[in-house]
């Protein structure tokens, strides 16, 4: 019989130990449900967060890719712009060039007839004519002596100033007054 008391008193020692141990068991599973629950729900709560962030920025991304597009049209027509108005100053150019050297060619062909016009108005018989113009019985005194004086003048060496080409408006001796 009292083997099997020891037998009965080890039995239930050991239930009461096993109970303890199921308890403390028990105990750590809740801790540990507790425990991952809560950090799925954080984890959850975290990819919903993500979630709406990255749905926003994709958002984001498309009004900027649009954005990006409409630059690159406007790039694409102002380079066309730039090209074109490149090729028509460089005509521009070659115009201004041909003028610029038609232009020079005159100045220079205009240099060279004053030049020749100056040494010829030195060496012509004008002088010479209007000498032989005062000798004339028909001439009277006062021409004579105005063509002497002008005869006596030095030979211009240079041409005249423009200003003595100007000339003054012609004056409107009557204007017809009725309607």
């Amino acid at each position: 019989i009292q083997l099997m008391q020891d037998m009965k008193a080890k039995g239930i020692a050991e239930k009461e130990a096993e109970a303890t141990r199921f308890s403390s068991f028990d105990q750590w599973c809740g801790d540990q449900r507790r425990t991952k629950t809560d950090e799925i729900n954080a984890g959850t709560a975290n990819i919903e967060k993500l979630a709406a962030g990255i749905e926003k920025d994709a958002v984001h991304i498309a009004k900027l890719t649009e954005r990006i597009e409409e630059l690159e049209e406007d790039i694409a027509r102002w380079a066309k712009d730039h090209k074109s108005t490149a090729d028509v100053r460089s005509k521009e150019a070659e115009d201004y060039q041909a003028t610029s050297a038609d232009f020079g060619e005159t100045l220079s062909a205009l240099d060279e007839a004053i030049t020749v016009l100056k040494k010829k108005a030195s060496k012509t018989a004008q002088a010479e004519a209007l000498l032989q113009v005062s000798k004339l019985h028909l001439v009277p005194a006062g021409p004579k002596r105005a063509l002497a004086i002008f005869l006596q003048q030095p030979v211009v060496e240079e041409m005249p100033d423009d200003q003595l080409f100007i000339k003054a408006p012609e004056a409107y001796g009557y204007e017809f007054q009725s309607g």
